[in-house]
């Protein structure tokens, strides 16, 4: 037997987004860089919203008085209650949660909390997916069937309603809810109304991610689907960051809740949520949550404005886009948020990066948010160049 060493790890492959990054940044301040999910102001810096500046200075006043004991594995109550609020408005209906280290923490406890339902059941995944799906049902041990998501170069629902007639057992279906990411297109209100009855009719579980709230529609807009799912029969699970739309992703800012009929159940349920999380890094980070929860309950208005404005100026960068690249390049930018998908092949985006110094990940994702509007034009001239 081959005594275990490092030299017995199987080989190790980067993340692509991050490994994108990496080259971005080595190219110096000068190259375009579409990698990570990040939005940027016109100077290349990471965008801090007013009202979350406005939030950091009132928490910057209380440190010396703050508690730095351990905190509720469930997170801060005032943190849960705010995005609770952005969730389902007035009217939130019984929910349980808990803080999470950002949205990949919340997918990934949901995931854990699926498969703790029925240790057999299938996770439908439509693909293209976030680049941290899959590895988080890998890492979950759930069996995934991953299911295509355009049809004709537009979101389609067929895939997933397949999937649901074909599958056996007990299933649920991971959603991202506005805002695709890595496409920018999302499902018709048609399109949600059509996969909610087929999930109801199979009694599949909902997994709804939700990352972007604010930048496709005003906050209560993006969140009509999951409020469907709530009001609906289908057990539904959320999760929700803090990362885009507060401009705290160094915080690692999230939650993971669940859409429950009663008090005993919503008690259970957290405390299935908590042992999960203690098995991984026990409680999540507070100061995040202690921004978001500061940031709602007195800097909301000027919230609203920040990202109100970060949505005005994804749309301005779009209609540079399409104005000035050619119309096959149009379904992929017709869409909202933060990311399109470009038909451009791998040697196409390697060109890019070697002769022109613009940055995406291999398969054409480019993050709209993090070029300046002043550079879409030269980015649309560059693409160009090398799309020929």
């Amino acid at each position: 037997m081959t005594p275990a060493s490092f030299l017995t790890l199987p080989a190790s492959k980067p993340d692509p987004i991050f490994a994108a990054a990496k080259a971005a940044k080595a190219a110096g301040p000068q190259a375009i860089n579409g990698t990570i999910g990040v939005y940027m102001d016109e100077d290349g810096k990471p965008m801090v919203f007013p009202s979350v500046r406005s939030a950091l200075e009132d928490i910057a006043k209380e440190l010396t008085r703050r508690s730095y004991s351990y905190p509720a594995l469930t997170g801060l109550a005032e943190y849960r209650t705010s995005v609770h609020h952005l969730l389902f408005g007035d009217s939130a209906p019984l929910i349980a949660s808990i803080a999470s280290t950002g949205g990949t923490g919340g997918v990934s406890l949901n995931i854990r909390l699926a498969k703790l339902m029925d240790p057999a059941i299938t996770l439908i995944l439509p693909t293209p997916a976030w680049a941290n799906h899959a590895p988080l049902c890998r890492s979950a041990g759930i069996t995934t069937v991953e299911v295509p998501y355009l049809e004709d170069g537009l979101p389609s629902v067929r895939g997933v309603m397949d999937a649901l007639q074909r599958t056996a057992g007990n299933c649920c279906v991971l959603l991202q809810v506005g805002c695709h990411n890595p496409l920018g297109l999302d499902l018709s209100t048609a399109q949600w109304n059509e996969v909610l009855a087929a999930m109801a009719k199979k009694r599949a579980i909902a997994i709804l991610d939700f990352a972007y709230q604010g930048f496709g529609g005003t906050p209560d807009e993006d969140a009509a689907p999951v409020r469907l799912f709530a009001q609906s029969d289908v057990l539904t699970l959320i999760t929700w960051s803090a990362s885009k739309n507060h401009s705290i992703y160094s915080e690692r800012t999230g939650l993971a809740c669940a859409v429950v009929p009663d008090e005993k159940t919503r008690i259970e349920v957290e405390a299935h949520y908590s042992t999960l999380t203690r098995g991984i890094h026990s409680a999540a980070a507070t100061f995040g949550q202690s921004v978001v929860a500061r940031v709602q309950s007195t800097h909301r208005d000027q919230w609203l404005k920040d990202v109100a404005g970060a949505r005005e100026m994804l749309e301005k960068k779009r209609a540079v886009l399409k104005e000035t690249l050619p119309a096959s390049f149009r379904k992929a930018i017709d869409g909202h948020g933060m990311f399109a998908m470009l038909p451009l092949s791998e040697e196409q985006v390697d060109r890019l990066a070697t002769d022109e110094k613009v940055f995406m990940t291999r398969d054409g994702r480019i993050n709209i948010a993090g070029i300046p509007l002043k550079r879409m034009e030269e980015l649309a001239e560059k693409i160009q160049k090398c799309a020929r």
